[in-house]
Parts: C-alpha cells; structure tokens; sequence
C-alpha cells in the first residue's frame, strides 16, 4: 500500500536498525556524534529509501534477492563508495540479485535507493523499451546521459520531499500512479541507455575477498582473530590485504575487526535496557578477555564507558515502561 515515513536518528544503532534489510554490520569511528535521517517512500511497484548522513562510515549491505536494487549518491559532492569504486557524480549502481558487498562514506553523505522486483522491473523495460531488461549476477555502476540522470535524481528528491512535508499526498490516487510512471521511466532509461564502468578481475576479487572476510567475521564472534590467521584462510597476503581494507573499508583490518566487535557490544548493551546485565560477560562474548583493556578502546571508539552507555539505556527503559 502506498505510504512513507520519516525518521531521524542521533544512535547508529537505531539507524542500523531501521536499515536492517539492508545493513548487515554497520561501523562508524565516532558514533557519539552521528546523526542520520532515513525517508522510505513506497509507491506501487517501486519502494525508494533516501538517507541523509553526518559522519563518515563503513556498512556491510546484504540485499533480499527478491529484489532488484539501485543505488546512488543524492548529492554529487559527496562521494559514495562500493566494494572501493567511489561513484562519480552522474554514476548510478545496478547490484546483482542478493549481492553482498561494502558500502562506505567518506564524509556527510545523501544516497539513495530504488528497490523493485525483477518482475516489475521487466514489466517496466517491456512498456518503455519493447524489450524486458534482467538484473545482473553482479553489481554494475552505469553512468546514464545527464539528462536521465537528472530526470532520475529530480524525482527520487520530489518523493522524499513530499514524504517529509505532505506524507498524505502520496496516498492520493491520482498522485502515486503518476510518480511512479515518471520514476519508472527515469530508471528505465538510466539502465538501458547507459554506459557500463569496466571492472578488472582483481576488483572483482577483492569484492569476493572481503564478503568471505565478513564470513569469517560472523562465524567467530567471540574470538579475537589474528591477521596472519585471517589472511591465511582468505589465502591473500598481509599486504595485500591491508591495502584492500584501507581501500574498502578505510580502516586497517585490525582497526576494522575491533570496532565491528565494540559496536556489537554496544547494541547489547543497550538492547539489555536493565542494570543487571554483566557488561564483563557481554564483552567476553564478543572476543575481549581482558575488561580493562575492552574499557579503554570502548571509551576511546565512543565517547563513553560501557556503564555510561549501560545507565542511559536503563533511563531510558525505565522511562518507557512507565509512559
């Protein structure tokens, strides 16, 4: 049913959440200070996420394969960058069915997000082209004629803007069918009459790398994992794995692992919501053995004690129990 909704967000956490569908782990350096704003818009066939973002990050995206999604920075000025490429201002993202790969920031950032099914995506290139166009297996950045491109971008913006100050237009019958056409058409054009960036074997693997990587990650989450050890079982070498992070995540490898930990400690911590819970036992489940060293790189990553983010989450548990 056609509708939208509009959140702001001052936790990383919270906006991780929001984000769940496409988020699988989501890392910011400083996420005391992070703020976000997501809008999702959803029409007939077409469902469109526009985010506004303050702090740079990094994001493991695992897409539902039921859907065909398009991504693509809002604001040209400000740079989008998957598995390392870093879109260029006109450049748009085709992602392979149920693909998995990074996504990160470099700054404040304004993206945005079409999702469909391949059906209707099919449907859609039928009416506009007389030819049905398939998802990839894997993602393609498309750079589109500028004037598509802008056509794309003008009302993608129009949807969010609308679904930020007038949320009713977009359930009126005559308004949603004809957005819609429009966006459909836009995209329609931006996939077909486009041209294709090429991507060099070595790219393509380092994107394969780096999702085994996350594998690796989620199959130990209470271990500490040493680089040798991690770079041997990804069979790649110390050097080479450490130019990729740099290039793909922006951290080292190390700094990587042991902030992917640190937040998960986080949101358990705030997912508690009650002073009993032993912070220590949450820490040693997530790999950390020694409670004073994890105390010192927690306060150093957010701000903050884990009992300083333990308190305020009990306030605010308490305060919701009793509203």
């Amino acid at each position: 049913m056609p509708g939208s909704s509009t959140s702001s967000f001052t936790c990383a956490e919270d906006y991780q959440a929001e984000l769940s569908d496409v988020f699988a782990a989501f890392v910011v350096a400083n996420p005391a200070a992070f703020t976000a704003r997501a809008t999702r818009t959803t029409l007939l066939q077409l469902r469109l996420l526009h985010a506004q973002e303050s702090l740079p990050r990094v994001a493991y995206v695992s897409l539902p394969p039921d859907r065909v999604f398009i991504s693509f920075s809002s604001d040209p000025a400000l740079s989008l960058v998957w598995r390392g490429l870093a879109l260029e201002p006109g450049e748009i993202m085709l992602h392979g069915r149920g693909e998995r790969l990074h996504q990160r920031t470099v700054g404040p950032s304004c993206w945005g997000v079409i999702a469909l099914s391949a059906a209707a995506l099919t449907a859609y290139s039928k009416i506009e082209t007389g030819r049905a166009l398939a998802p990839p297996l894997s993602g393609w950045i498309l750079r589109p004629s500028p004037r598509d491109w802008k056509r794309l971008l003008r009302v993608h913006r129009e949807a969010a803007r609308l679904a930020d100050t007038r949320p009713r237009i977009l359930g009126h019958p005559a308004v949603v069918p004809a957005m819609e056409d429009e966006l459909a058409g836009a995209l329609v054009a931006c996939l077909t009459d486009s041209e294709a960036r090429p991507e060099t074997d070595a790219e393509q693997r380092a994107g394969e790398i780096l999702v085994r990587f996350e594998e690796l990650l989620a199959a130990n989450p209470d271990r500490t994992l040493h680089l040798a050890d991690v770079c041997d079982r990804l069979g790649v070498s110390d050097r080479s794995f450490r130019e990729l992070c740099l290039a793909c995540l922006g951290v080292s490898a190390l700094k990587y692992m042991q902030l992917r930990r640190l937040t998960l400690v986080r949101a358990a911590i705030l997912r508690a919501g009650s002073d009993k819970v032993a912070v220590a036992e949450l820490a040693r489940l997530a790999g950390f053995t020694k409670h004073s060293r994890f105390a010192a790189h927690y306060r150093a990553a957010f701000g903050e004690t884990p009992f300083t983010t333990l308190r305020r989450a009990t306030k605010i548990f308490v305060a919701a129990q009793n509203a």
